[in-house]
């Protein structure tokens, strides 16, 4: 019975959620907002929040792959909640989707919640901030139904006076013999990232991800990432080691078994793997360049319903690109007029 005087409480304090108000495009303070980054395929883990146990990033998602999922207890909120610098004196807006059970969107001023429900609402709340840093948190209710978040937002300006926290360690993914693509888990309040080669400044980007090409065959390499704002620049990541494919001498094989499965606006690709396309694969469209891949598998999309399509493959590695692969003819689905 307490539990629902709580929230009888809280219901004459906040609004339930509704569209967030309109404001101007900034950067999104929170880190890991949408609940895709994770570690090694690990998403049970919910990483850059900090939450109790029943928490994971299995949720069906809104957006996207995933979302953060919560299972409250007799004991536990299920909550996850990230610290993250701002300007003492800004106001700032918070924004998240929910569903399933009570769900709560909340920061250090205040919390907007909704009942259970089985569609997307999103929940919005606004505070001034008294102190250089604010926590944000989402959680559910004591013994209710399991609850799921999605797209977190926090707009604001970002600190001018405390740095974040550094990202998470690099993942090098996608290694070729010319290019290493790095992904990291971002740090709140970070506005953008710095990529460091062998200890030297390499690029400014906004992403938690960048492909870095330029290289050379059979070498190694090290890379390390920082987060900056207004305030400066994080202290750096652990350094992640990567080794660029082997220099190769002669083109790889024509590419066999290429076969398409439509739908209506995208086609599915998948062909035999070369063992020496150490560089990836280019596909093409009706004769056009269309996309890369790093394993034997794409989807190309942005395609028109009922039409026919051709495509071709090639194999690449550091000494170049193979003949095209036989083509192969697809049309896509037909959807019917209104």
């Amino acid at each position: 019975m307490r539990r629902f005087v709580v929230l009888a409480v809280l219901a004459g304090a906040t609004a339930f959620g509704g569209a967030a108000p309109a404001h101007a495009a900034a950067p999104n303070l929170a880190a890991n907002a949408s609940f895709e980054q994770a570690r090694y395929a690990d998403h049970a883990t919910v990483w850059a929040w900090t939450c109790e146990p029943g928490t994971s990033q299995f949720g069906q998602p809104r957006t996207g792959a995933r979302s953060l999922a919560g299972v409250p207890t007799d004991t536990g909120l299920a909550r996850c909640a990230q610290t993250v610098p701002v300007q003492p004196g800004a106001t700032y807006t918070l924004t998240a989707w929910v569903r399933g059970g009570y769900a709560f969107l909340g920061h250090d001023h205040g919390v907007a919640w909704t009942p259970p429900s089985a569609a997307w609402t999103q929940l919005s709340t606004s505070f001034t901030a008294t102190a250089d840093t604010a926590t944000v948190y989402l959680h559910g209710w004591y013994g209710q139904a399991a609850y799921q978040a999605d797209d977190v937002v926090l707009s604001g300006p970002d600190s001018a006076a405390r740095t974040p926290v550094a990202p998470a360690t690099p993942i090098p993914d996608e290694t070729t013999s010319h290019s290493v693509r790095l992904a990291w888990i971002g740090s709140p309040g970070a506005t953008s990232y710095r990529v460091y080669r062998d200890g030297a400044f390499l690029r400014s980007v906004t992403g938690t991800g960048e492909v870095v090409d330029g290289l050379t065959p059979g070498t190694a390499y090290s890379f390390h990432v920082t987060a900056v704002n207004r305030a400066g620049e994080s202290p750096a990541t652990i350094a992640v080691s990567v080794n660029t494919a082997a220099a190769q001498g002669a083109v790889p094989p024509t590419t066999r078994s290429l076969v398409a499965t439509p739908h209506a606006y995208h086609v599915w690709l998948a062909w035999e793997a070369v063992q020496a396309a150490s560089d990836g694969y280019r596909i093409y469209r009706d004769g056009v360049l269309v996309g890369w891949s790093y394993g034997p598998a794409f989807t190309a999309t942005g395609l028109r319903h009922g039409t026919l399509y051709t495509f071709e493959v090639t194999a690449l590695n550091s000494a170049g690109e193979s003949v095209r692969s036989a083509p192969v003819q697809v049309m896509t689905w037909q959807v019917p007029s209104a």
